[in-house]
């Protein structure tokens, strides 16, 4: 850790020594990282004696229901001015809580911003942003063993479901030998690899299947087959009785195919905006794409949102893509 992470956590620290009485949230369609993080920290900060709550604007996706503490996140926060401070986690911009969440979290004095996401304007005061780092849970590890905090089978299994989806099964090319001995280390306090895996890949309900076969219809191919993108519509999720979340994954469908460098998914949200989720391999940089459209993410998973029709949406930035992957 370099002398800019070491500062950083160190007022992480500070805040967590000074205040007693916490909000931990986290963004909205939230994946493993995310409600790994969010309930990881919290219930951190409930060994140290301190009071904290989880917070997240949408549900708690299916695939992450067993962790422990799940049915504990709320999502609505009545009573901002009952707490000292807010830890944001995972969370690539501060919006990324909700417009709700959002709005409720300025009342609170101090912020905290703990997060791996490349960004140029981290927000937080303090903040500790580490792009470097596989997912926010391996930054937590970390504070954890600043704080000399002993890990239990709960926190371990938290935490171990973070490092598990962010690093895709320890496929991804952020996978590291930090990593794998952070992942030792929670199996040994009490993690186990295969149950968990089992509850975030194996408990997949037949409606998201039926959901999954509509997707995989829309799949087109380009550039000798190193672009891929399909789409997800309003009316496939009524026919299927589905969300967005039962979505979760889908787009790793796309990038397993052995040619695609650049994956894209288009999903049609009820707000007349469409969802372009992003996911690469080789030298291509999805994050670096979508913040040419307000969006973010890591190198190798990525999204942003427009206003628009999904046809109109998809033949464009299709063609952004396009020249982006061919280097144009």
């Amino acid at each position: 850790m370099n002398n800019g992470q070491d500062r950083a956590m160190r007022d992480i620290v500070e805040v967590v020594e000074r205040c007693d009485r916490f909000v931990v949230a986290t963004h909205v369609r939230p994946d493993g990282d995310a409600i790994g993080s969010v309930l990881a920290l919290t219930y951190m900060l409930r060994k140290l004696g301190k009071t904290a709550d989880p917070y997240c604007q949408d549900a708690v996706p299916p695939a992450q229901a067993f962790l422990p503490g799940s049915s504990e996140i709320r999502h609505r926060l009545n009573k901002p001015d009952h707490y000292a401070a807010a830890v944001l986690v995972d969370c690539g911009s501060y919006l990324r809580v909700g417009d709700d969440l959002a709005k409720s979290i300025r009342a609170i004095a101090t912020v905290v911003n703990i997060d791996h996401h490349v960004n140029d304007s981290p927000f937080g005061n303090p903040y500790w942003v580490d792009s470097t780092a596989s997912s926010t849970c391996e930054m937590l590890y970390r504070l954890g063993a600043h704080l000399r905090l002993a890990l239990d089978p709960d926190i371990a299994t938290q935490l171990y479901t973070g490092l598990l989806t962010d690093t895709g099964s320890f496929r991804f090319s952020n996978t590291n030998q930090t990593v794998l001995q952070i992942a030792a280390s929670l199996v040994a306090a009490g993690a186990q690899p295969a149950y968990i895996a089992e509850q975030i890949y194996e408990s997949a309900s037949p409606e998201s299947m039926q959901l999954l076969a509509r997707m995989l219809a829309t799949i087109d191919f380009a550039a000798d087959n190193r672009l891929a993108t399909a789409e997800l519509t309003r009316q496939m999720f009524e026919e299927t009785d589905t969300t967005p979340v039962n979505s979760e994954g889908f787009i790793n469908h796309l990038r397993s195919v052995k040619s695609v460098e650049l994956a894209m998914l288009f999903r049609e949200d009820a707000n007349g905006k469409i969802h372009v989720s992003l996911r690469s391999k080789g030298a291509v940089d999805v994050a670096a794409f979508a913040q040419r459209f307000d969006g973010g993410g890591h190198r190798r998973a990525a999204a942003f949102r427009v206003a628009g029709s999904l046809p109109r949406t998809r033949v464009e930035f299709t063609r952004q893509a396009l020249a982006y992957l061919l280097g144009a």
